[in-house]
């Protein structure tokens, strides 16, 4: 004798007020969805912009760079390597 899966659900169908409570709460779960989706596009935007600004200092400006670059240099030996 195998047992199927119990269709207590199909045999009580859902109240109108059971169903407005789970289309608020789905509504709820994709909002916060959407709130993750822009704040990662945001995010994304601001990493793309500043490439674009680190692009664009690299073309413009070499000699300014290879000044900040010894000084960041020396900073960098006194602290801890992370490798």
């Amino acid at each position: 004798d195998i047992v199927g899966p119990s269709n207590a659900a199909a045999d009580n169908p859902m109240t109108r007020k059971e169903m407005i409570a789970m289309l608020e709460a789905n509504c709820k779960e994709l909002d916060e969805k959407k709130l993750q989706f822009e704040r990662m596009i945001h995010a994304l935007r601001v990493e793309e912009a500043a490439a674009q600004a680190a692009d664009a200092d690299d073309d413009g400006s070499s000699g300014e760079e290879e000044d900040d670059t010894d000084a960041e240099g020396e900073e960098s030996d006194s602290s801890p390597s992370a490798s």
